[in-house]
């Protein structure tokens, strides 16, 4: 798999998908440094970075399969997101775009947020993004609690990927139990969460409106899966709980690990645009 990260943003969190060696990385700002990283000419404003977007060709070489783009809309190097995708169109993109704490931004940032926000929420409606992943910074903050200034971003984006790294990890494994199923066709805007099993609680990543297909990703010490009786019980109860509410598709797959501490990981997806 691809990971692009575009600006700062971008970048931070694709040296963090570099631990891992199933992602090819590459990383575009200003000033980046690095293997696989190309230094783009600072510009004062998004529609210059739009109007002398460099050819990115040689960089990318033979980038082909899927691929992911990562984007912080507040940056004004985003406004060159567009004419980036275009030159690895041949891809399967996806958009991981990192939603910052607005109230903290700036007059202009703040509308070139809400335009990159809403235009790639536009283009993952019409399929030409095989889907917009949203994840929301406050909201992430929110769910680690007390976060130290000294490495506050690092915790963010550790969380965030890991996350998507053990996703892709098991969508890519069979399960002992249950099914995933790929989102409808439509459904092109998503995001990432936790569910706590022990509480029945989700914790999103971003707040997604009018959700219209759940899939849960447990995985469990393999050792509690052979003497756990009441076990998949419980899960199921869960997500027959889930399945009552009206329009909503719930999926789930059930993966042993051996790990000490048990995760459920969620998926959630709608076809309505994020307001």
């Amino acid at each position: 798999m691809n990971i692009v990260g575009l600006g700062k943003a971008g970048c931070a969190i694709v040296d963090k998908f570099a631990q891992y060696p199933q992602y090819k990385i590459f990383k575009i700002d200003v000033d980046v440094q690095g293997p696989n990283s190309y230094n783009i000419k600072k510009q004062n404003s998004p529609e210059e970075y739009e109007a002398n977007c460099p050819d990115l060709t040689s960089f990318f070489g033979d980038i082909q399969g899927e691929t992911w783009v990562v984007i912080g809309g507040a940056g004004y190097i985003s406004g060159m997101s567009l004419s980036l995708m275009e030159q690895i169109g041949e891809c399967d993109i996806n958009v991981l775009y990192i939603k910052p704490e607005i109230s903290l931004l700036s007059y202009n940032k703040t509308l070139q947020e809400r335009l990159v926000y809403m235009i790639l929420q536009e283009y993952a409606r019409s399929g030409v993004l095989k889907c917009l992943y949203i994840v929301s910074n406050p909201v992430i903050e929110e769910i680690l609690g007390e976060v130290p200034i000294i490495g506050y971003w690092d915790k963010l984006n550790d969380i965030i990927v890991s996350t998507i790294h053990m996703i892709n990890v098991f969508k890519n494994s069979l399960p002992v139990m249950g099914r995933l199923e790929e989102p409808g066709t439509t459904y092109r805007i998503g995001t990432f969460g936790l569910f706590d099993e022990e509480k029945s609680e989700e914790k999103m990543f971003f707040s997604l409106d009018n959700t219209r297909e759940l899939c849960y990703i447990y995985s469990i010490n393999d050792k509690r899966l052979k003497s756990e009786g009441t076990l998949f019980k419980r899960i199921t109860s869960q997500i027959k709980q889930k399945s009552k509410q009206e329009n909503l598709t719930v999926s789930y797959g059930i993966y042993p690990t051996t790990y000490d501490q048990d995760y459920t990981y969620c998926l959630a997806y709608t076809p309505v645009i994020q307001q």
